[in-house]
């Protein structure tokens, strides 16, 4: 009898239970975001937030044993059901985007946590968490650097206990992911024996070095633990369809379907190769005079690139070439400012390394934005070196792929007016709670999808003079975005091979064999994030063209409009820059 009385009081609690109006959210959103970050401290690190009711966030690793699994299981969960409870159609616009982040970081970490399991399946989950953990206080000066050595020492510290829960969860993984996360463990190593060890103070060497060995000895016993890991299987690595579609919804904020982008970029891949051949052409004929080929577009196209990769930086010039072009990209959009976007004000980007623990995935280069929390502090272009170790055969591979013009677009991609000032922009948004969301929490196809798209608004305002080199080469990127989505979808839902792949790569979009193999590589490590550059670029010219289509339209204005808003889905962009939503 009192289970059966019971029933009714939950119905009639649940039916008085308020709902959370537009007084209460601003209240629920820094809750949520800031109790998030101490859900991960090596996060909040990096995001600029270093202490959370009375604990100090930059000492502690994430928690990632079979209880703090379950913790941050129960932690989503709860969230879940609060989110339920807000009364979305009371809130503004900009809340209800604030609102549509929340519920799709909640779903994405219930998803990976109950259904994709990397932390069960994956060691670069461990091995980058504590890569991060040490390089963040090493590289970013967020505090004095005796306060920022203490960190890393108590970091080093915890490292066994975290390598200890990586030992006891995983039971088995695709050997590409235990392969790739022991080369990047090596560089864990590297880091804590080598860089850490020469940089640290002297008056706190031996705390250091105390905290090192054990640390290190760990870091050796996992690789030696990865050795032995049985491999999960040839295709353990592929995500599976109906995974895939939960994660591709979630992730491209429900604009297509996985089909649909697999047809809309299949579509593009021809047309897009047609672009091509229609620049080459002329091109050709100046550079090779009365030579007349068959009409063969991967014959024409393929010789004008190869005559394009002749004009290379030698070797030991890679990162010199590297930073010209940063130089460059700033002095062009400070001089077209009136027709692209003021620039940011701060000088805060910095040329780097990428680090070893993160070379597996960024092959190439990447960027890594100020903390959301102190943006006054570096901002970070990362570009991977060529290894020492490598052949004159392998380094000439990569410098072909990557030559004065193709260097150049990935700056403008990663730095100007790509994700650095996207990210210098959106560490203007207020509230706080807001920026931190929107910064942490973005939308991937925002944020990849901004860079392709300034990189064509960069080509078109002029950038080199409208090089029909430089032109070429960026149709050979978009191409590249293309082979990304078409790959991903394949690859994880469709059983392409890894020769299937290279043939897409290599044949259809011109691309080094080095760099196909860098990305075959990338797309066994992961999934739904290598269409968002697609997508993106996609999302963003239908939406200024949407937009081109009302009285007054600058495009100037569009720009900092979009910027200003952060990294939203492109839906709900649209709805907030008074545009049709995306289709």
């Amino acid at each position: 009898m009192r289970k059966l009385a019971v029933l009714p009081l939950l119905l009639m609690a649940g039916a008085c239970a308020k709902k959370v109006g537009p007084a209460e959210f601003e209240a629920l959103r820094s809750e949520f975001v800031y109790e998030t970050l101490a859900l991960s401290p090596v996060s909040a690190t990096a995001a600029g937030y270093h202490q959370h009711q009375g604990r100090k966030l930059d000492e502690e690793l994430d928690d990632l044993s079979a209880a703090g699994i379950e913790k941050q299981r129960e932690f989503w969960r709860r969230w879940r059901k609060r989110l339920a409870d807000v009364d979305e159609p009371a809130l503004d616009a900009e809340t209800r985007a604030d609102l549509s982040l929340m519920r799709t970081q909640t779903e994405s970490a219930l998803l990976e946590l109950e259904e994709i399991q990397n932390w069960r399946r994956n060691p670069a989950v461990y091995v980058e968490t504590l890569g991060q953990a040490l390089f963040t206080p090493y590289a970013v000066e967020y505090a004095p650097a005796e306060e920022r050595w203490r960190h890393i020492i108590a970091r080093l510290k915890a490292a066994p206990a975290l390598l200890a829960a990586g030992r006891a969860n995983l039971k088995q993984a695709p050997g590409a992911w235990s392969r790739v996360a022991r080369e990047e463990n090596e560089g864990n190593i590297a880091l804590a024996e080598k860089t850490l060890r020469e940089a640290a103070p002297a008056a706190l060497r031996a705390e250091y070095d105390a905290a090192a060995e054990p640390a290190l000895a760990a870091m050796h016993e996992f690789n030696r633990f990865l050795e032995q890991l049985p491999d999960a299987g040839a295709d353990a690595w592929r995500l599976g369809a109906e995974k895939y579609e939960k994660k591709f919804r979630l992730a491209m904020g429900g604009t297509r379907t996985v089909n649909e982008a697999l047809e809309e970029a299949e579509r593009d891949l021809r047309a897009f190769r047609k672009m091509m051949f229609d620049i080459a052409l002329p091109l050709h004929r100046q550079y090779f005079p009365g030579d007349r080929p068959r009409v063969d577009l991967n014959l024409i196209v393929g010789r004008v690139l190869d005559r394009i990769a002749e004009q290379r930086p030698k070797r030991a010039e890679y990162f010199a070439e590297a930073r010209k072009t940063v130089e460059e990209t700033q002095a062009f959009l400070r001089a077209n400012a009136d027709k692209l976007l003021t620039p940011p004000g701060r000088g805060n980007l910095q040329l780097i390394e990428t680090p070893p623990f993160m070379r597996g995935i960024y092959g190439v280069g990447g960027f890594s934005p100020a903390p959301a929390l102190q943006p006054e502090l570096g901002a970070f272009y990362w570009l991977t070196p060529i290894p020492e170790d490598w052949s004159e055969e392998r380094a000439a591979s990569k410098l072909r792929e990557y030559n004065n013009y193709s260097l150049r677009i990935l700056t403008i991609h990663e730095a100007i007016p790509g994700h650095y000032v996207q990210f210098e922009y959106a560490n203007a948004i207020q509230p706080e709670s807001r920026r931190l969301l929107r910064s942490l929490f973005g939308s991937g196809v925002y944020v990849e999808g901004w860079a392709m798209y300034a990189t064509e608004a960069m080509l078109d305002a002029g950038y080199l003079n409208h090089s029909p080199e430089l032109r070429l080469t960026f149709l050979k990127q978009m191409l590249r975005a293309i082979a990304n989505a078409i790959l991903d979808i394949r690859l994880h839902t469709k059983g392409m091979t890894g020769e299937e792949a290279m043939a897409l790569m290599m044949t259809q979009t011109f691309q080094e064999r080095e760099e196909a193999a860098a990305k075959w590589q990338r797309a066994q490590l992961s999934s739904c994030q290598l269409p968002t550059y697609y997508t993106g670029y996609r999302e963003f010219k239908r939406l200024r063209e949407a937009l081109e289509r009302k009285p007054g339209f600058s495009l100037k204005e569009f720009h900092e409009q979009a910027l200003r808003a952060g990294a939203l889905p492109m839906r709900t962009l649209s709805e907030l820059l008074g545009a049709a939503p995306a289709p």
